[in-house]
């Protein structure tokens, strides 16, 4: 809620804009209109009531100047109950930790206001549409009933209303399409970008299997920019220890040093390639055909100065 500071401007904003041209709301293309006559071009939830207003504003000499006076009042009394989001206040230069700290309950109770009673008649009728569940609370908010019973005297007046009701089903049906066509939309993105990386990262790997590991610690000063990056990576897919803490964003200096001591502690017989034969690149384990290493298990048959 805090965070709303925005938004409240935007709507202020928007309010001045229709107050000193409210014209503009009846004329124009209904079609195209929303563009310019709705916060952030969103469409109209009732474009047949658009129609049927401008239809009508060649018979309604007056309606310009009530829609300039109901703007009017509608911005004065917008901006006195968001003062507190005014920019420069308190809540507008709090910061983040700040907000997240003040945060607190609207109401004692979690089921007050329209948001918790929306989720209790949602636990209880899941079936029911936004607009339904928005038409039942303004039902008895604003005492339809006695309304009804006042003024809903014929029965074509019941027709109308059930064939408003009837009406409005499609709009409900539309929302759940496009709530649907945006998750299909979601998915479909995600999956794009999974198998963006994956390409990537084979890519890569088949790069890194191609690049050719520097062994020769002299060698290493000649790497720059994405050759060094990329022998790091090498030495990393080959399971050099130790290089763990660098990475591609870790300073060059780093790089090239944890780069020179893999080469030293490789030269000296720490670690191996994965695959590498044991005895492969050091010399000093060649004991020549003639002679077993010590390390190598002596055969069943084969004789030895112990025996009688």
């Amino acid at each position: 809620m805090l965070m709303l500071g925005p938004l409240h401007d935007n709507v202020r904003k928007h309010l001045e804009v229709l107050h000193r041209d409210p014209e503009q709301l009846l004329s124009g293309d209904v079609d195209t209109l929303h563009l310019i006559a709705v916060l952030y071009s969103q469409e109209w939830q009732r474009p047949d009531f658009i129609r049927v207003v401008h239809s009508m504003a060649p018979t309604l000499p007056h309606l310009s100047s009530l829609l300039h006076a109901f703007f009017s009042g509608v911005g004065k009394t917008w901006e006195r109950f968001t003062s507190e989001f005014a920019p420069g206040g308190l809540i507008d230069e709090a910061s983040l930790e700040e907000k997240e700290l003040a945060w607190m309950l609207p109401t004692n109770d979690i089921n007050e206001g329209a948001l918790g009673s929306f989720r209790v008649m949602m636990r209880r009728q899941p079936q029911l549409s936004l607009s339904v569940q928005n038409a039942q609370a303004m039902y008895f908010r604003n005492e339809t009933q006695a309304f009804m019973k006042q003024y809903f005297v014929k029965p074509e007046d019941l027709q109308f209303l059930r064939s408003m009701a009837w009406e409005s089903t499609g709009e409900d049906q539309k929302r759940e399409q496009e709530i649907i066509e945006h998750s299909h939309q979601r998915a479909a993105e995600k999956e794009a970008t999974r198998k963006k990386r994956q390409q990537k990262r084979q890519e890569k790997d088949l790069w890194l299997e191609a690049l050719e590991l520097v062994l020769d610690e002299t060698k290493v000063p000649g790497l720059k920019g994405e050759a060094l990056k990329d022998m790091l990576d090498k030495f990393k897919a080959v399971g050099a220890p130790d290089l763990g803490d660098v990475n591609r964003r870790s300073k060059v200096g780093a790089i090239r040093e944890a780069l020179i001591v893999a080469i030293e502690k490789y030269n000296n017989g720490t670690w191996r390639i994965a695959g590498e034969d044991e005895g492969e690149g050091d010399e000093s384990s060649d004991l020549g055909d003639d002679e077993p290493s010590a390390l190598e298990p002596i055969s069943d048959w084969e004789e030895t100065d112990t025996e009688d």
